[in-house]
């Protein structure tokens, strides 16, 4: 996908739209194509229920197709650069992470970490670390062993230890095929809104429209390559409840200016809600001990 010449466009109202979200955030989608409408109503099928208010969308795109029958396809959001896709696939890709972008905006005010959210038995766990640390990989297998999976790489912090997904697909690395075993990935490869690419894979485990879901309340907090751990391969080691802030720190979207406020947010997560290194071992392992955790 490339800027399309340092063009700005603003999205024009037309009768096609799609919105999708989750409780007072929402976003909408715009497009003259019928084509793109429905595609986007499977990948956006999850939060298509998920709004409320009458309050105006948190961002508006476009997308149409290239004049010229080129095959390519225009992505305009208010007051951004329009971006050309070579497919339509990426074009709605475009439309989903830039949703996202904006909503994790650090000016946002919303409080979230870099963490996957998984529940069972309406009990959740943030497994929090960097890029490629495994999240991804690790709730696909706890996914794939009977927990609701909520988001893979944000989630949304609320009422000092509740936690809600963001209304993004999970994205997988090729890399982790041969982790989850090919049963797993070609039952996620076989989903309705799964897009395919050389890179990997992005899908939402819960396909039925309005089918994403709820907020939970967080039981446990594993982090994954945490710099400082000394956990071992497929090992818990707690952290008491000031370890636990400072652990928060690095992976809240918050800007480092409004870093007091992050902190505010977090405490009541540190002080009442218990958090482990999980050392990067067997996945299988790490399942288990994620599930131990819960249990207990």
């Amino acid at each position: 996908m490339t800027p399309a010449s340092g063009v700005t466009r603003r999205p024009r109202p037309v009768d096609g739209i799609v919105r999708w979200g989750a409780g007072p955030v929402f976003f909408e989608l715009i497009s003259p194509d019928p084509a793109v409408l429905d595609r986007a109503r499977v990948i956006f099928g999850p939060w298509l229920d998920g709004v409320s208010g009458s309050h105006p969308p948190r961002a508006r795109f476009l997308v149409e197709a290239e004049k010229m029958d080129t095959g390519r396809w225009r992505v305009a959001q208010d007051g951004r650069e329009t971006t050309i896709a070579d497919s339509l696939d990426l074009a709605l890709a475009a439309v989903e992470y830039g949703a996202i972008a904006d909503l994790l905006n650090p000016e946002s005010g919303i409080v979230a970490l870099h963490a996957a959210l998984l529940s069972k038995n309406d009990l959740g766990v943030l497994l929090v670390g960097p890029k490629e640390a495994g999240k991804s990989t690790l709730a696909c297998a706890l996914w794939g062993a009977g927990w609701r999976l909520h988001s893979d790489d944000s989630a949304v912090v609320e009422d000092g230890h509740r936690a809600r997904g963001i209304p993004r697909r999970v994205s997988l690395r090729a890399s982790s095929r041969e982790l989850l075993g090919n049963e797993v990935w070609e039952r996620i490869a076989c989903l309705p809104a799964t897009s395919r690419s050389a890179a990997g894979l992005r899908f939402h485990p819960h396909p039925s429209p309005g089918d994403a879901p709820a907020g939970v309340e967080i039981a446990a907090v594993m982090f994954l390559a945490r710099r400082g751990s000394t956990a071992g391969p497929g090992k818990l080691e707690p952290l008491d409840a000031g370890h636990s802030l400072l652990a928060l720190g690095p992976y809240c979207h918050r800007r480092e200016l409004e870093i007091d406020g992050a902190i505010q947010a977090l405490q009541p997560l540190a002080d009442h809600v218990p958090m482990f290194d999980l050392g990067r071992g067997d996945l299988e392992a790490m399942v288990e001990r994620v599930e131990e955790v819960v249990a207990t």
